[in-house]
């Protein structure tokens, strides 16, 4: 029995991850750049932005700079000639992976600090193998968004953002996918770049 339930789950499990559904769960500010001036020059620099997806979504983050009207330039790393220096950093929590995959941190770092949420994390992984994906596996991303303003080398602020959300493996999430973020990802990463200058409006 234990050998058709592997070979069942061999089979089925590269179809799991077609069946994937993303939803954000964070704040949703209105956008608003009607206020912009478009008098300054901005200098960029990303960090912990590692993987695929992580380069698609900054380069929507990177699009809502360059369209908002408030700078006149927006380039990589030109610290010396921009009146404004800004790193872009993506604080991402824990991710484990499936079966035999790298963790992206430390094994004991998730036990340590959030015991419970590890524990639960364990038995939704259980649950979900020994089903075969009947019951979903739910991963929770509770990232941060952090724009780190300086001028002349000197910081002026730190501004951090919320970017919590789910992902939904299995069977059950074709029936989610009506409601799936995923290629909400443009228009949400545009309103954090949105609330960004509205908080920094006195520093830019």
């Amino acid at each position: 029995m234990r050998k058709k339930s592997f070979i069942l789950l061999v089979i089925f499990f590269p179809f799991v991850f077609e069946f994937c559904s993303v939803f954000y769960s964070s704040e949703r500010p209105k956008l608003d750049f009607s206020k912009h001036i478009k008098d300054k020059s901005l200098s960029y620099e990303l960090i912990g932005w590692d993987d695929e997806a992580d380069r698609r979504r900054i380069s929507y983050i990177l699009s809502a700079l360059q369209s908002s009207g408030k700078f006149t330039a927006v380039q990589y790393q030109n610290q010396t000639k921009a009146d404004a220096h800004l790193q872009i950093i993506l604080e991402s929590s824990p991710r484990f992976k499936f079966f035999l995959g790298e963790s992206t941190e430390p094994v004991s770092y998730l036990p340590e600090r959030d015991p419970i949420r590890f524990g639960a994390y364990l038995l939704n992984r259980f649950l979900a193998i020994s089903t075969v994906f009947v019951i979903p596996d739910i991963d929770r991303d509770d990232d941060y968004l952090v724009f780190r303003l300086s001028k002349k080398g000197k910081l002026e602020k730190e501004y951090r953002y919320p970017m919590e959300s789910y992902r939904v493996f299995g069977w059950v999430s074709l029936l989610l996918m009506w409601g799936d973020d995923r290629n909400e990802w443009k228009t949400i990463l545009a309103e954090k770049v949105s609330k960004f200058l509205g908080d920094a409006q006195d520093e830019l």
